[in-house]
């Protein structure tokens, strides 16, 4: 973390960070830990897992930090955050681009976003066997959630190819709340990288690197990723967010995470 913020010039001292959404604080309590010298605010839509991670900082001795209860979708903040990351909760908005309008505006002028987000092309296996569950059971919000878990522990046990082809995250079919998690979530969106960057583009918004779940980069630029000149050429023709599409489906990340820096004008 402390890599990165020197990477984007920023010096923490002083700065105000977001951790949205953050769950039960475990991110929250490491970077608060390793900045002692930075306010950190999280927010979450669930109160008990605002309360565990409150208890988790209290138990830590830790003061630079607090978690409160918000619903991104009603965020009213504006330019608040020198800094916001929001991992792992975007895809899972009922409107994920008014999702990224909220929280640019919550930033400040010259502030950083660090998106982690469910990428299209990199869970095309997950997308398949949701979409086989949806077919038999129902759609992920109209049936009887213990059948559909059902669904998907016979699909499982059918099929010679489940354990072996889809196994990231590992599978772990005797825990329901993995299963529900992972098959039939009723707010979970792929997002292509073209529509994310031009959603990000459109706040005013410089994308300066991406990096895939374990923080290896994902460059953007075409010439990484081929060794074509007259590919590399016509690909640069285009605008920014169709060389990102061109480059999504040439690497299929499974996880885009973007920082990119609000203007300042």
């Amino acid at each position: 973390m402390r890599d990165y913020l020197q990477q984007l010039g920023i010096d923490p001292a002083g700065k105000h960070f977001g951790d949205i959404a953050c769950g039960t604080g475990l991110i929250l309590l490491d970077y608060a830990q390793e900045f002692p010298e930075v306010k950190f605010t999280g927010f979450d839509i669930t109160e008990e897992s605002v309360n565990r991670a409150n208890e988790v900082l209290a138990q830590e001795n830790v003061t630079n930090a607090r978690a409160y209860l918000q619903n991104i979708m009603e965020l009213e903040l504006e330019s608040e955050f020198d800094y916001i990351l929001s991992w792992g909760t975007i895809h899972h908005l009922p409107d994920s681009e008014e999702g990224i309008r909220l929280l640019c505006r919550a930033l400040k002028p010259g502030g950083v976003i660090r998106t982690g987000i469910y990428g299209l092309y990199g869970n095309w296996e997950r997308r398949i066997q949701q979409e086989v569950v949806g077919t038999i059971a129902g759609e992920r919000n109209g049936s009887d959630l213990a059948q559909r878990i059902a669904v998907v522990r016979d699909f499982a046990r059918g099929d010679r190819n489940f354990r072996n082809y889809y196994t990231a995250p590992p599978v772990d079919l005797s825990d329901d709340v993995w299963v529900v998690d992972e098959f039939l979530h009723v707010w979970e969106n792929h997002l292509s990288l073209r529509e994310v960057v031009s959603w990000l583009q459109d706040q005013g918004m410089e994308i300066l690197k991406m990096t895939d779940y374990y923080d290896q980069e994902i460059p953007l630029d075409i010439a990484r990723h081929s060794t074509s000149e007259s590919f590399i050429e016509r690909v640069r023709q285009l605008p920014f967010a169709d060389q990102c599409h061109v480059i999504d489906m040439i690497v299929r990340p499974y996880w885009l995470s973007l920082f990119a820096r609000k203007s300042t004008q």
